[in-house]
């Protein structure tokens, strides 16, 4: 089987999601040739070292992405045309393209082609309208064109049928906006394989971070602070209630409670082991709603507790089906005896549920059951 995977490289995810999924493809030899075109900011030059960490017998072919409005959507599609171009035979690859958008464009370049479309999958990775309507402050005849384009978006990835979507609220949205006649799979958000939970690991960093045993320490990570993620807000609120905070972004947030961190991604299951609950408290709304954070597939393939509100049904429903955390309706209501509840869930148990249900083998394997039935 060979594989063609459309992506844009500048999100934050790129290395956990991107890279993990396709290294394990080759690693695992399930995919005998991939080739990744990545696409790169049209006024930028890329840096090469985001794909440092990317298996050396992945081919790599760039496109430049402009920006995803209608007037110059032809701009990206010319780009991707240009660059799948000069791949042979192929009709003989699967091509899953990462975001509905790219999808748009990848489909509308392969027909240019006249390549096969019904080997196209498109990844959809969330709502993407109402991530407008709902946190951005664009002006209204931006977000009309962006209405307009999204009807199109839409049209294409009925032509198209195959999605991914990455999680059942997300699947549910997708019949709602695409029509019926589509085949949609739910592949949520995968944690690497180093997100375990390690006993050891948690001891040697609360002696570092100077943390005793009976003190609670909370945590927050994040690639960045989005308006949907509400991290600020959430750490202001912890904070005010004299919790002990472990900021894991790049965002420094200056307080005595709070220790911020921004690691290596290799690093990273450490200090999610040390921690002894996560917080994900999002605004209510279809963004959150549909949504599969990457941060939770993490979080709970290393053994740690959740707590949140009722913001994203992947979580709150995982959380109800697995004893893993708490749901809440308002941050106020975290105290002690909450956390106290947090800590006598058996961690190791909640790791190995998560690595089942998000770890890498998992997501990929679920990826390459669909690639064979198209």
């Amino acid at each position: 089987m060979k594989l063609i995977y459309i992506a844009y490289g500048n999100v934050s995810v790129f290395d956990s999601q991107v890279v993990a999924l396709l290294n394990y493809f080759i690693e695992s030899e399930q995919i005998s040739e991939i080739i990744l075109v990545l696409g790169t900011d049209y006024k930028d030059k890329f840096n090469e070292k985001k794909l440092n960490n990317l298996n050396k017998k992945i081919e790599v072919k760039y496109y430049k992405q402009y920006p995803q409005y209608i007037l110059i959507e032809e701009l990206t599609v010319r780009s991707i045309s240009n660059a799948i171009s000069e791949i042979k035979h192929i009709d003989e690859y699967i091509i899953h393209v990462r975001n509905d958008v790219t999808a748009h464009y990848a489909y509308r370049a392969i027909k240019r082609l006249k390549g096969k479309t019904n080997q196209i999958i498109a990844d959809v990775r969330g709502a993407g309208l109402e991530q407008l309507i709902e946190f951005s402050n664009k002006k209204k005849f931006i977000l009309w064109l962006k209405k307009i384009q999204r009807n199109q978006v839409n049209k294409s990835l009925s032509k198209i049928k195959n999605l991914s979507v990455v999680s059942q609220s997300l699947k549910n949205y997708a019949y709602n906006k695409v029509g019926n006649g589509i085949n949609v799979k739910v592949n949520s958000c995968l944690a690497n394989r180093d997100f375990k939970f390690d006993k050891a690991e948690r001891s040697k960093l609360r002696k570092e971070f100077n943390v005793d045993d009976n003190e609670s320490l909370l945590v927050l990570s994040t690639g960045g602070d989005n308006a949907w993620q509400n991290t600020k807000q959430t750490i202001k609120l912890l904070t005010d209630n004299n919790f002990k905070i472990l900021n894991l972004s790049r965002t420094e947030i200056p307080h005595p409670k709070v220790i911020t961190k921004f690691v290596p991604y290799c690093e990273m299951f450490k200090y999610l082991c040390a921690a002894d609950a996560a917080i994900i408290f999002r605004k209510k709304g279809v963004t959150n709603q549909v949504a599969s954070p990457v941060k939770f597939s993490e979080y709970v393939s290393c053994g740690l507790p959740v707590i949140t509100n009722d913001s994203v049904d992947l979580i709150a429903d995982y959380i109800k089906a697995n004893n893993c955390g708490a749901i809440i309706h308002s941050l106020s209501s975290i105290d002690e005896n909450i956390l106290a509840k947090m800590k006598k869930l058996d961690r190791t148990d909640i790791s190995i549920k998560g690595q089942s249900v998000f770890g890498l083998e998992t997501i990929a394997d679920q990826y390459v059951d669909f690639y064979k039935s198209l």
